[in-house]
């Protein structure tokens, strides 16, 4: 038979449903074929008997391909021919011109050299008046571009710097600082004198010196929040009674309360952010925690029989939560 199409490639979009799909050139084997899925990020060449069946070896005017699953949508098909560049027709000296067998070699040899026309045309090429020959490309080199030497005869690796894409300084309004060195870069952003001191400082304590901002007392700056909160409350505990929390005002960060009745451990306004510990003394009645206090849902319920209910409540950006409830047994 003739080749009388030069096509040897067809590519089809998935839509979610279809799996039938016509291979439109003739294929001698169905080894001849080379079906891909192709995603916006991968290509993944396909199994035969897998992942595809195909029918119609043979035929001029071409077959079918069977997908198992259909290709999504943004996925595309593509079936191209790649028969196995091999010759395998004999001819045994002094037989009959096996003209069937020549001419099927010969088909054979056009599918190879249209499998070869297809790749080459997806290659980049000179112009067919260029004179430039030997161009190879360099290894590839993480973070750097393939651009010409100095000679224009050859690509290399280099910097987008180093061949004028980038200029430096780039300017802020290219998403750069116009600057050429950290001074000048945050002179251009807006930062006066004590913003470009401060974002050179070395140390908190320069950046301290340079606010003029030195508490009297350097512990209230410089302490962890326990010793933020013993400074400001001191040490001496603060007594409470009620049957509930509405009323309490908080001087202290240790609250000690004696229950008289049931009681309801309520939502109270705490003056600082910071850990709180109540002390409760339950004297045998019952006392039921706020839902409004953040927790980890492990917390123990307090119990009637403990002598004391420690219960430690923190406080950050006004967002409460119990951290712990220990009963203490006598």
């Amino acid at each position: 038979m003739t080749i009388s199409s030069t096509q040897s490639r067809v590519i089809y979009m998935g839509n979610g449903s279809t799996t039938l799909f016509a291979v439109p050139f003739l294929f001698l084997e169905n080894n001849d074929l080379e079906v891909v899925l192709s995603s916006p990020d991968t290509e993944t060449v396909q199994t035969i008997s897998t992942d595809y069946q195909l029918s119609g070896a043979g035929h001029h005017t071409g077959g079918i391909c069977t997908m198992t699953s259909a290709p999504a949508k943004g996925e595309h098909l593509v079936i191209r021919r790649n028969p196995s560049i091999v010759q395998e027709v004999d001819y045994v000296e002094n037989d009959a011109f096996p003209a069937a067998t020549h001419e099927a070699a010969l088909d054979k040899l056009t599918m190879i050299c249209q499998t070869l026309s297809e790749r080459l045309d997806r290659t980049i090429t000179f112009r067919v008046s260029s004179a430039v020959s030997g161009v190879e490309l360099p290894e590839p080199d993480p973070g750097r571009l393939i651009a010409w030497n100095e000679s224009g005869d050859n690509l290399i690796n280099k910097q987008a710097g180093d061949i004028g894409m980038v200029g430096i300084p780039l300017s802020i309004g290219e998403g750069g600082t116009g600057g050429r060195d950290i001074e000048e870069a945050l002179s251009n952003l807006g930062f006066g004198a004590t913003g470009r001191a401060m974002a050179t400082a070395q140390s908190s304590l320069d950046a301290l010196a340079l606010l003029d901002a030195e508490p009297a007392d350097t512990t209230i700056l410089k302490a962890d929040i326990p010793d933020i909160l013993q400074t400001v409350f001191g040490d001496e505990a603060q007594l409470y009674s009620g049957v509930d929390l509405l009323t309490l005002e908080v001087e202290r960060n240790h609250i000690l309360w004696t229950l008289e009745a049931p009681s309801f451990f309520s939502d109270v306004l705490l003056p600082f952010d910071g850990t709180y510990i109540f002390h409760v003394y339950p004297a045998g009645y019952t006392l039921n925690l706020a839902e409004s206090y953040n927790n980890d849902g492990k917390l123990p319920l307090p119990s009637t029989s403990a002598e004391e209910i420690r219960i430690v409540v923190e406080q950050y950006n006004n967002r409460k939560s119990i951290l712990s409830v220990q009963n203490m047994e006598a």
